[in-house]
C-alpha cells in the first residue's frame, strides 16, 4: 500500500510442441503478461501462419453458424504449430465437398420456410376476402400478379388504371396483392423494391381460399422442419467424423496465440521458453500448470537487465475503487507513491462537504449500493453518499430543509466565512501532503539529499507564508525557507542554479497559492448548495398547499441530485487531479496487462 508492488518476472520452460497450449493455461489465470527477453537464442514466430489462419477466417462468413453447433476442443494444440495449422486445415478441406451440397440444400429450404411463413401469417387477414389461390396461381401470360408486404412509413405507390388490387393492414405494414397487366405489373414491382417492400409471393402449389391455403401451408412447414432437422443431424456426424471439434479448436488457439503472444523463445530444438510478467504468487502460478499436467518446468528469476517490469497497485478492498483516478493521470513508477489509499479519506471529505444532505446523501449511498454489482464507479458513490449524508448531520440539513434536525456543527448561510475558511486549511494540509509525498518518493529514488537542498525549503517557504497570513511575527520563516531553496541548488548546482532557483520559486510560489485558493470553491459550492436548498423550500412554502409543497420539493430535490451532484462530482475530480496529484505525481509507471483468455469453453453440442 502506498507504493507500487512491481509485477514478477517468470520463466516457463516446455516442450516446442506444447508451448501454445501452456500459454493459454497460463493465460487463464488472468495473471500473466508475455515478454520475449531482449537476448534469446531464436524465436518462434507465428506470424508465419498467416496464410493459413487467412484462409479460416475466408471460411467462417459462409460456416461458423455451422461450427458453433459443435463442441470446440479445450487448447488441443500439442504439435509444432506448423503441422496443426495444415492438419486442422486438411480436415476442413475434406470436410467441405461433403458438407456444401448439404449446406446448400439446407440454405435452400430454411429460405422457403421463412418465405412461406410469411405467407401463413397474412392468411387470417385475408380469410374475409373471397381469393382462390388456384385461379391466381393460374394467372398469366398476358397477366400477372404481385404480393408485397410494403413499409409501414411508406404510403400505396399510383396504380396503374388496369390493376386490381387489395390493400389490408398488417400490425406491422400493409399487405398488397395485386393482379393486372404483365407490364404494369413489372412497373408496380420496381415502385415497391424502391419504397423498401417486401416482395411475398404465394407459392405455386396453393390451392383453394385462404383458410384452405394456411392449411396447406402448415403441412408444407412441417415437412421443412422433417427435412432441415434431419440435414442439420447429418452435418452434425460429419463435424464428428472429420474431427472438426479438434480441428477447430486448434486454429482457435492459434489464432489467439498468433494474435495476443505472436513471439516466443526457442531453446535448441525441442523446447521453447514462456517468459513475462505476473501478477499472481509463485506458488498461484506454478500451481495451475500441475492443475492442467502440463509438462513444463517454471521458475522466477530477477527480471533481465534493462527491463521494465508492469506496476501493480496493491491496496486494500476499501481503496480500490479510488485507484481510477489515480490511472486517469498514469500509472504510478516504482518509486512514485499510490495516493489511492488517501484519496478514500479525501475524496469523500470534499464531495460530502459541497454536498452535505443527510436525506441526499442516503439518495446516492443508496443508488451506488444497487448499482455496485454492475458499475465499478458504483462503490465511489456510495463513499459519496456516505460522506454527503454524514455532512448533511454536521450542517443539520435533511432533503434541503435546515431545521427539521439540529446542526452538529453550524448551518452554512449563517456562518459564510467559516465555511469558506475550512477548505483552505483543507487545502493547506492537502498540498503539503502531496510536497511530502514527493519527499518520500524522492528517498526510494535515492534523491532525498536533492529534496532536503531544495523542495524541503520550499514547503517551509509555503508553510511560512500560511503562518505569516495568521501571525505576522513569523515573518522570518517564509524568508528561511527561499533562501534554503536558493543557498541548496547553489551547494548542488552552482552559482547558475541559484539564479535558476530564484526564477522557480517565484513561478512555484505563485502555482502553490492559486492552487489553495481553489480550495475556496469547496466552501463557494457548500453555499450554493444551501442557497439552492433554502430557494427551493421557500418555492415549496409559497405554493400554499401540500400537495405542491410536496411536488415542488421532490422536483427540486431530484434536480439538486442530478445537476448539483454532477457538478460537485467534476469539483472532486478537479482538485484531486490538477492541485493535488501535481505535487508528486508523474504516473511514469507501466501498466500491467494480462493476456486475455483463450477461446478454451465449450460452445454447444452436437445434437
Amino acid at each position: 500500500m502506498l507504493r507500487p508492488r512491481p509485477a514478477l518476472w517468470f520463466e516457463a520452460l516446455c516442450p516446442r510442441a506444447d508451448s501454445a497450449r501452456i500459454t493459454g493455461v497460463l493465460a487463464r489465470s488472468g495473471a500473466v503478461e508475455t515478454e520475449i527477453r531482449a537476448a534469446h537464442q531464436g524465436e518462434l514466430r507465428l506470424q508465419e501462419l498467416g496464410t493459413g489462419l487467412a484462409e479460416y477466417r475466408a471460411l467462417l462468413p459462409r460456416y461458423a453458424r455451422y461450427w458453433q453447433r459443435g463442441r470446440l476442443s479445450h487448447l488441443s494444440v500439442s504439435a509444432p504449430p506448423r503441422e496443426v495449422m495444415a492438419r486442422a486445415l486438411g480436415q476442413l478441406r475434406d470436410w467441405r465437398p461433403q458438407a456444401d451440397p448439404l449446406i446448400e440444400r439446407l440454405q435452400t429450404l430454411e429460405d422457403e420456410r421463412s418465405r412461406i411463413g410469411l405467407c401463413h401469417g397474412v392468411m387470417d387477414v385475408l380469410a374475409p376476402y373471397r381469393i382462390d389461390f388456384t385461379r391466381l396461381s393460374a394467372i398469366g401470360p398476358c397477366l400477372d400478379r404481385l404480393a408485397a408486404i410494403l413499409p409501414e412509413p411508406a404510403g400505396l405507390p399510383p396504380l396503374d388504371d388496369g390493376i386490381l388490387h387489395l390493400d389490408v393492414p398488417l400490425d406491422a405494414g400493409r399487405y398488397l396483392l395485386a393482379v393486372g397487366p404483365a407490364a404494369s405489373i413489372a412497373s408496380l414491382t420496381e415502385q415497391v423494391r424502391g419504397i423498401g417492400g417486401r416482395l411475398l409471393q404465394p407459392p405455386p402449389w396453393l390451392r383453394g381460399g385462404p383458410l384452405q391455403a394456411k392449411a396447406q401451408i402448415e403441412q408444407r412447414l412441417a415437412e421443412l422442419e422433417r427435412d432441415i432437422d434431419s440435414l442439420y443431424r447429418q452435418l452434425d456426424r460429419l463435424y464428428q467424423a472429420h474431427g472438426l471439434e479438434v480441428a477447430l479448436g486448434d486454429l482457435n488457439c492459434l489464432e489467439w496465440f498468433t494474435g495476443n503472444v505472436g513471439v516466443l523463445e526457442l531453446i535448441g530444438e525441442r523446447f521453447a521458453l514462456v517468459t513475462g510478467w505476473t501478477s499472481a504468487g509463485r506458488e498461484e502460478l506454478a500451481a495451475a500448470l500441475r492443475d492442467d499436467d502440463s509438462p513444463a518446468l517454471i521458475r522466477f528469476p530477477p527480471p533481465p537487465p534493462g527491463s521494465e517490469p508492469p506496476q501493480l497497485l496493491d491496496n486494500p478492498p476499501w481503496a480500490r475503487p479510488f485507484e481510477v483516478l489515480v490511472r486517469a493521470l498514469g500509472m504510478p513508477g516504482g518509486a512514485e507513491a499510490d495516493p489511492s489509499p488517501l484519496l478514500a479519506l479525501v475524496v469523500p471529505l470534499l464531495f460530502g462537504y459541497m454536498f452535505g444532505d443527510l436525506g441526499q446523501g442516503l439518495v446516492i449511498l443508496a443508488a451506488g449500493w444497487l448499482l455496485r454489482r454492475r458499475f465499478a464507479l458504483a462503490r465511489l458513490l456510495m463513499a459519496a453518499g456516505a460522506s454527503a449524508a454524514l455532512f448533511g448531520l454536521v450542517f443539520g440539513s435533511l432533503f434541503g430543509t435546515e431545521h427539521v434536525i439540529p446542526a452538529l456543527w453550524l448551518h452554512p448561510l449563517e456562518h459564510p466565512v467559516t465555511v469558506l475558511l475550512v477548505p483552505l486549511a483543507f487545502a493547506v494540509a492537502l498540498l503539503s501532503l502531496g510536497q511530502l509525498l514527493a519527499a518520500l518518493q524522492a528517498a526510494w529514488g535515492g534523491r532525498l539529499r536533492q529534496w532536503l537542498w531544495t523542495d524541503a525549503g520550499f514547503l517551509l517557504l509555503y508553510l511560512g507564508l500560511i503562518l505569516t497570513l495568521l501571525q505576522p511575527a513569523l515573518y522570518w520563516l517564509p524568508l528561511l525557507g527561499a533562501a534554503w531553496l536558493v543557498l541548496g541548488s547553489a551547494r548542488l548546482g552552482g552559482p547558475l542554479h541559484a539564479l535558476g532557483a530564484l526564477g522557480e520559486l517565484l513561478e512555484r510560489g505563485l502555482q502553490i497559492l492559486v492552487n489553495t485558493l481553489s480550495f475556496a470553491r469547496v466552501g463557494a459550492f457548500a453555499l450554493a448548495h444551501a442557497g439552492l436548498s433554502s430557494a427551493m423550500l421557500s418555492l415549496a412554502d409559497a405554493t400554499g398547499s401540500l400537495p405542491g409543497w410536496l411536488a415542488v420539493m421532490l422536483f427540486g430535490n431530484l434536480l439538486i441530485l442530478l445537476l448539483e451532484g454532477l457538478v460537485v462530482s467534476i469539483q472532486t475530480t478537479r482538485l484531486v487531479l490538477f492541485e493535488f496529484f501535481v505535487r508528486f505525481l508523474e504516473g511514469r509507471g507501466r501498466e500491467f496487462r494480462p493476456l486475455p483468455v483463450p477461446p478454451s469453453f465449450v460452445q454447444g453440442d452436437p445434437s
